[in-house]
């Protein structure tokens, strides 16, 4: 019963968040019964962590406790400096920022199960995948949450569940990732689901995101290229670049919107790197106005939710704006920790701890998200127990993590 009792306290809120359940809630039954479901998941997080406390629990991830010292040190500098500059987010309150802390020190606690261990695998991979297909659905659909419904015309970008473009790219390429690890059996069923992923990954057109797959999927599909398919893969390379080069040809083609065409042209410019082209959506200027703030205040910060009210589109430099340099070299160091102890994990394990990092890293560039929703933050929690796991045996016996 205690242990049916942690899986329903821990499997419901991760699903919710990860297909953001809430927010089908809000538009389509109630916004008052969408405040309850979010309520009621951070209050199943509670339940289930005093219920692992009370039961015995596995070792724990000194990598993931990590995230607890940047906790401590953004809360008290972010704290000082909302008292110092009397900055207050009217639209973000300080409860909003505590969600994913919470989250976090939930799955702590459940991934320091080995059972727990394996159920969360299967959890977060299903969910991913399942985002990607609604994805497409939505897409296909004209569904778009900004207008609460059907739109009158043809969406120019998917924004999936999350109704942004580049959160349903991170999602997708997270569900890629996971699945590919995780799903050994069918080959062929295997192929048509990442086929479908990728798809879902496209149609976002997020430069980030189509720049981040293509080294993801060099990382995952590592041992693809040795031998004669080094060969194969320039020559492929060879005729991709040179249809690229030549893309506006086909434009005639397809019924493309002018967003669509500015999208795939920046993700040219992206591949072919042609730097001076390449449009950044306005993220530059967002990121220049936050770092003129930064250094107003570098030492101490401007208080937490102020890179959110900015709207920084930079989790790095968002993480300074709010509580200061000392708490940004921390996240730094920490990142930095993960990936060198990547390093010291067998092969399979690293390129796909670097595929996840790789992904999270990027995508920090662009986005102020990564570290503020639950779904993802677990992520990192996940990771870090994957890497302070000492015996490469477990993992294959125990978790199935071994070379698919």
């Amino acid at each position: 019963m205690k242990k049916l009792a942690i899986i329903i306290c821990f499997v419901w809120p991760l699903m919710s968040n990860c297909l953001n359940i809430q927010r089908f809630t809000g538009v389509f039954i109630s916004v008052a019964l969408a405040q309850i479901i979010a309520y009621s998941n951070i209050l199943l997080i509670f339940c289930g962590i005093l219920i692992m406390l009370k039961s015995k629990g596995g070792d724990f991830s000194i990598t993931a406790r990590l995230w607890f010292m940047f906790y401590a040190l953004y809360y008290t500098f972010g704290l000082l400096a909302n008292g110092v500059s009397g900055f207050q987010n009217s639209e973000y309150s300080l409860m909003a920022t505590l969600v994913p802390v919470i989250f976090f020190t939930g799955y702590y606690f459940f991934l320091s199960n080995d059972e727990y261990f394996i159920i969360f695998t299967k959890v977060i991979t299903f969910s991913f995948v399942v985002s990607s297909f609604l994805t497409i659905l939505l897409y296909k659909s004209n569904f778009d949450f900004d207008h609460g419904g059907i739109y009158n015309h043809s969406l120019d970008r998917a924004g999936g569940v999350y109704a942004d473009a580049n959160n349903a790219s991170l999602s997708g390429i997270l569900a890629f990732i996971f699945f590919d690890k995780y799903f050994t059996s069918k080959k062929i069923f295997k192929t048509i689901i990442l086929l479908i992923i990728f798809y879902s990954i496209l149609i976002t057109l997020s430069t980030t995101g189509l720049f981040v797959f293509v080294i993801v999927f060099i990382l995952t599909k590592h041992k693809f290229f040795s031998g004669l398919r080094i060969i194969l893969f320039g020559a492929i390379l060879t005729v991709f670049y040179f249809f690229l080069f030549r893309i506006e040809q086909f434009y005639g083609y397809f019924n493309l919107s002018e967003i669509q065409i500015n999208k795939i042209n920046n993700i040219k410019n992206v591949l072919t790197f042609q730097t001076e082209k390449i449009n950044s959506s306005g993220r530059s200027e967002l990121v220049e106005e936050l770092l003129y703030y930064v250094y107003q205040k570098p030492f101490l910060g401007n208080g937490i939710g102020f890179s959110t009210f900015i709207r920084g589109h930079n989790t790095y430099i968002g993480v300074w704006g709010d509580a200061g340099l000392f708490t940004f070299l921390f996240f730094i160091l920490l990142l930095i920790i993960y990936l060198l102890k990547s390093f010291k994990l067998e092969i399979n394990l690293r390129f796909f701890c670097f595929s996840i990092l790789a992904t999270l890293y990027i995508f920090m560039l662009t986005l102020q998200t990564v570290i503020n929703q639950g779904y993802i933050i677990v992520v990192f929690a996940f990771v870090g127990y994957v890497l302070d796991k000492n015996k490469q045996h477990e993992y294959k016996n125990r978790y199935a993590l071994s070379s698919s």
